[in-house]
């Protein structure tokens, strides 16, 4: 009986079980001392969950190491029969391999459900296994899987574990109480303590348990005089009365490691204790009569881990060494055989050469040490990689070879940024050329200077380092002439870091250079990349096609050769292009699909950019509150990934917006601060922050600073991916100042653009399309045809992007601007087929029609109308047309108040044929991102309908985390009579009007809510 903690084992218990009748996860930390009763407490939980049919899994960190990757998680994998699940893919790479991981072991889960998941001490958790239950939490949030971890928050590592894991709740746990002790002790020791030993005990060891029980244990031993004041000082004096053999055994299971759960075995801890293994029982004999070593199923592990602590704290260093010794021999030869892992090897070598001081004991350690990072990056267990290579580098004596130390800060280096950590990656890297400088081969400081920009796959490269230019052209300088793909990646990075510097010039010929290269090589990735970099050095508005032609060529390239992070990449310049080009349904779909990825693999440095891009378009609708949620999600990502892009770029989407609103969203001299060496380029930043503060002589000067530098005075082919904007910035600055000189040379620069868009960096933002600026110059020139051509070009591509931009741009523009602004066309962009960009007939007249009269329903698209006899599925849709992206209950449109549930539901669908939906969806996500990328609208359509079809038939039978959905309850029966309805309503107007059928068909949705979410705004008469 559990004696003390009766509150806290009832609200572990209620919360348990009411995460199993809700069918979705909970966690708990349980924190406190060592001793104090953690283990004890959710032991009591495991028993009675499990006398109630629930699962338990548990497993126990270890405290110094020796353990292979993830080892608590294959604990538990292990308890529930899944080893198979730690097996991650040879081919996945780094970027996603440990998605993978994480989504196979929560599938393990969820499928061992309902389930108790234990992990004991997890403050001696290594970083990946921490990652993996950070990574749970989201996963199994509709899954009933509890998760119990103990944590003693007095351990040195405890800090860091509870900074990782945000539990539903934290169970703190103290002393007991005197009277609570009683029982307690009588329960671990057999004696009886009278009230007033009882309260002496209680001022003594503060309530502890296991200080107490030690005690007890020693007063009943005779030892009553000077009994000492802790716990370690206890256990001193119990050890002090073994027999020398028995403690050296207890030395050789300390030296092991030998955790309070997973224990070790009496063949291995006999080599160690160098015993027979016949003799080892009897040996430790008194040991476990003494309760400092517990034995069962042939093995042996200690009650707790103090006892370890203590037992390691009293062994010589000499005789520390010769356990580690032995246990490296021992551990070698099952290391040999698949018995044991390269983690516990190294561990003991590393160990052993501490204490030796012995160079060739070092470098073996260095050198085992080196293959467990190998395999720890196999296991994507990155951040126990890094450790490793860290202890590898530590171990090496000082006179090593040069080629050996940079090749370790290298691997640790790449180890890092697949962690996650770039300043600790660049740290790295940064040792690493200096070391290799002079010294190494030429091909170690080829790799450290990629490293040192954006690692080997280099997607994300800090423009803000001022040494890139330099270490890169030295690394090409020293390798050997002639192609190579080291070569070709050296050259197209310096063409990428060659941004925002004098030498900005050079890019594209430096980038053609790496692109020829990698077409005589023939090599896949380095053609991605040499594409890639050639896509950022041709960045200017002339550019737009062929920039989208080659991000193609890269996303098909990188897909061929199975290369996801490339194809990331790819994406993003895509984007990029589509996003200059106008295409915003495109762009849509393409943050969609790198969303899916970078959501998936929960990389902060990955995932920086959807949040960016969201935010953009959400400005673009004017939808405020979206805004806000997707800056907040922007600087939570851009402080988790130590992005400085990031950092940049989110401050630019916040100029933009406001600038938008015709406000200056910093002063001068802060823009100064924030952004120094843009030199040139600042000109029209500053005219139009000082035009905004009305400062007009300052803004001037500033912007015709800018037409003689960067606007005039620069050539098309040195017109980089920042000249478009900066023109635009000076347009509105020369409007908002009136200045019709500049003006004149501004409509000379960009109606050659009309059609295009202004995009701020990755697009981090856009001040709409050229056309609107070009009106607003031939307004203020005089030029009122000329204005109303181009406001009516602006008002049809403002329209396409998102309805509320144009609206900003005319409420900045001023009355006398917004009434020839107000007298463009509102209708979506016709691609050369005369349709929309999702397929459907572009929308000719402005307007759309959804009227009822009577019994007839009026419905017009595209200039047609046709004419429908009324129907409950008709009004459902009427009331959809009007809230459009808004979620509609059921309920609402039947007008039910509330449903009752059912008392016996009915599963609607096996378990099979669930997953046999969900893997032609797949299937289906598949064929509609190659059809995309082969341009083939047919295909994609077709696609498309079957995968709508699938999702609403497996939206009628599974409920949420995609259990089967069960019939019987009111508002079941309200969401399939309304999806019918609405279903026949939808089949009626297709086969009237197949036009609108189609756009109808793909932007509602139905289901317990259903929405009308439409790609562009639409306006309907009701």
């Amino acid at each position: 009986m559990l004696h003390g903690r009766e509150a806290e084992l009832c609200e572990l218990l209620a919360a348990a079980a009411a995460a199993f009748a809700a069918g979705r996860s909970t966690s708990a930390l349980i924190v406190g001392d060592a001793g104090i009763g953690k283990t004890r407490l959710v032991a009591e939980v495991a028993d009675r969950l499990r006398a109630d049919g629930v699962r338990v899994a548990w497993a126990a960190c270890l405290a110094d190491g020796g353990a292979p990757p993830y080892w608590p998680v294959a604990q538990l994998l292990d308890a529930l029969g899944r080893v198979d699940v730690m097996e991650v893919p040879a081919s996945a790479e780094p970027e996603f391999a440990r998605f993978l991981l994480f989504e196979a072991v929560a599938d393990a889960l969820r499928d061992a459900a309902p389930l108790l998941v234990v992990i004991d001490d997890l403050q001696w958790a290594d970083a990946p296994t921490l990652r993996v239950l950070a990574a749970l939490r989201a996963h199994l949030a509709a899954a009933p899987v509890v998760l119990l971890a103990t944590v003693r928050d007095t351990d040195p590592g405890a800090a860091r574990t509870l900074d990782a894991l945000a539990a539903d709740r934290r169970v703190g746990l103290r002393g007991l109480a005197a009277a609570d002790l009683v029982p307690v002790l009588a329960e671990l020791t057999g004696v009886s303590l009278d009230v007033a030993a009882a309260a002496d005990l209680h001022a003594r060891t503060g309530g502890n348990p296991f200080f107490a029980a030690e005690v007890v244990r020693m007063r009943r031993a005779g030892r009553d005089a000077e009994v000492p004041g802790g716990v370690r000082a206890v256990l001193d004096r119990r050890l002090d009365r073994l027999p020398d053999g028995s403690e050296t055994v207890l030395r050789a299971a300390a030296a092991l490691d030998v955790g309070v759960t997973s224990g070790v075995d009496a063949v291995l801890l006999a080599r160690v204790s160098d015993l027979p293994p016949a003799a080892v029982a009897e040996t430790v004999a008194p040991a476990v009569d003494a309760g400092l070593l517990r034995v069962g199923h042939d093995r042996y592990r200690f009650p707790h881990a103090l006892v370890a602590d203590t037992v390691s704290a009293r062994t010589p260093p000499q005789q520390r060494l010769d356990l580690h010794r032995r246990a490296v021999s021992a551990l070698a030869a099952r290391q040999a055989a698949g018995t044991a892992s390269a983690a516990a090897v190294a561990h003991q070598m590393l160990a052993a050469a501490r204490l030796s001081g012995d160079p060739a004991e070092a470098r073996a350690a260095a050198a085992a040490a080196e293959s467990a990072a190998g395999l720890a990056v196999a296991a994507t267990a990155y951040e126990d990689a890094a450790g490793w290579l860290a202890a590898a580098l530590a171990a090496l004596p000082d006179d090593e070879p040069d080629a050996r130390r940079p090749a370790l800060l290298c691997a640790r280096g790449e180890a890092l940024l697949a962690a996650g950590d770039p300043p600790a990656a660049r740290a790295a890297f940064t040792a690493a050329a200096e070391l290799a400088r002079g010294t190494g081969p030429p091909e170690l400081l080829a790799t450290a200077a990629l490293g040192r920009t954006g690692g080997a796959a280099g997607f994300e490269v800090d423009l803000s380092d001022p040494d890139r230019v330099v270490l890169l052209e030295e690394a090409l300088a020293a390798l050997p002439a002639g192609d190579s793909v080291l070569r070709c990646t050296l050259t197209a990075r310096l063409s990428v870091a060659l941004a925002f510097t004098r030498g900005a010039r050079r890019r594209q010929a430096v980038a053609e250079e790496a692109v020829a290269a990698a077409g005589r090589l023939g090599n896949a990735r380095a053609s991605a990349g040499a594409l890639a970099a050639w896509c950022d050095a041709a960045a200017g508005p002339q550019y737009v096609a062929a920039r989208r032609e080659a991000a193609t060529e890269i996303v098909e390239t990188a897909r061929t050769a199975g290369d996801r992070a490339v194809e990331l990449l790819g994406r993003r310049l895509r984007l990029v292009a589509l996003a200059e080009a106008g295409d915003w349904a495109g762009v849509d779909v393409e943050i969609d699909r790198y969303a899916r990825v970078a959501d998936a693999v929960r990389r902060p440095d990955l995932a920086w950019l959807v949040p960016l891009w969201r935010g953009t378009r959400a400005t673009m609708r004017g939808d405020a509150a979206a805004e806000a949620a997707h800056a907040a999600e922007l600087r939570r990502l851009t402080e988790l990934s130590g992005s400085t892009n990031a950092e940049l770029l989110g401050l630019t989407q916040g100029f933009v917006r406001e600038g938008l609103a015709g406000r200056a969203s910093v002063v001068v001299e802060r823009f100064l601060e924030l952004a120094p060496d843009l030199g040139d380029s600042a000109h029209c930043t500053i005219a139009l922050l000082h035009a905004l503060s009305g400062a007009p002589a300052a803004a001037r000067q500033a912007l015709h600073r800018w037409l003689d530098g960067r606007g005039a005075g620069m050539s098309e082919d040195e017109r980089d991916s920042e000249w478009l904007p900066e023109a635009v910035q000076a347009a509105r600055a020369a409007v908002l100042l009136g200045d019709r000189d500049a003006a004149r040379a501004l409509h000379e620069l960009l109606s050659p653009f009309a059609g295009l868009f202004a995009i701020e960096g990755l697009l981090a933002g856009t001040w709409g399309c050229v056309a609107g600026h070009l009106g607003r110059i031939a307004a203020l020139l005089g030029d009122d045809t000329a204005a109303r051509r181009h406001l009516a070009v602006a008002a049809e591509l403002d329209t396409a992007a998102g309805a509320a931009l144009g609206e900003r741009s005319r409420r900045w523009a001023g009355p006398a601007q917004a009434g020839t602004a107000r007298g463009g066309p509102a209708r979506a962009v016709p691609a050369s087929d005369g349709r929309a960009s999702d397929g459907t007939a572009a929308v000719e007249s402005g307007e759309a029609v959804f009227r009822r009269a009577g019994e007839i329903w009026t419905v017009g698209w595209a200039g047609r109308e046709v004419r429908l006899r009324d129907s409950k599925g008709m009004r459902d849709l009427a009331v959809l047309l009007a809230r459009p992206g808004r979620e509609v209950a059921v309920h609402e449109l039947t007008g039910a108040l509330g449903a009752a549930v059912a008392t016996r539901p009915v599963e609607l669908a096996d378990r099979t044929a669930v997953e046999a939906y969900r893997a032609r969806l797949r299937q289906l996500a598949a064929e509609i991102d190659d059809a995309a990328d082969d341009n083939d609208d047919g295909r994609r359509a077709r696609a498309v309908a079957e995968r709508e079809a699938l999702l609403a038939e497996l939206g009628a039978v599974t409920g949420l985390g995609g259990r089967p959905r069960t019939a019987g309850s009111d508002v079941e029966r309200m969401r399939k009579a309304v999806g019918n309805r609405i279903r026949q309503a939808l089949a009626r107007i297709d086969a009237a009007h197949p036009d609108l059928g189609r756009h109808l068909t793909v932007s509602v949705r139905t289901g317990t809510f259903c929405r009308y979410a439409p790609d562009r705004e639409v306006r309907w008469r009701l």
